[in-house]
């Protein structure tokens, strides 16, 4: 236990809030352009897509060996 008492109940409270916006909540303005959001997408895409054929392979290359065995009809 703390020994420490509070003498003011207020001293508790949650400090009151003046009104006014702190400058770094304003929201910046878009620096990129639409051309940029395009790029970036499709960079995103594409870097998914290889990641997923990466994964593939290497899936692939670590799995077990497969054997193929090869049924021959009879001759008659």
């Amino acid at each position: 236990m703390s020994e420490q008492v509070i003498e003011e109940v207020d001293d508790l409270e949650q400090p009151t809030v003046d009104g006014e916006m702190v400058h770094w909540m304003e929201p910046r303005p878009m620096s990129v352009g639409p051309a940029g959001v395009s790029v970036t997408a499709g960079a995103a895409f594409t870097l998914g897509v290889v990641a997923a054929v990466a994964t593939l392979a290497l899936l692939h290359w670590l799995g077990p060996e497969r054997v193929i065995e090869v049924r021959r009809r009879p001759r008659a």
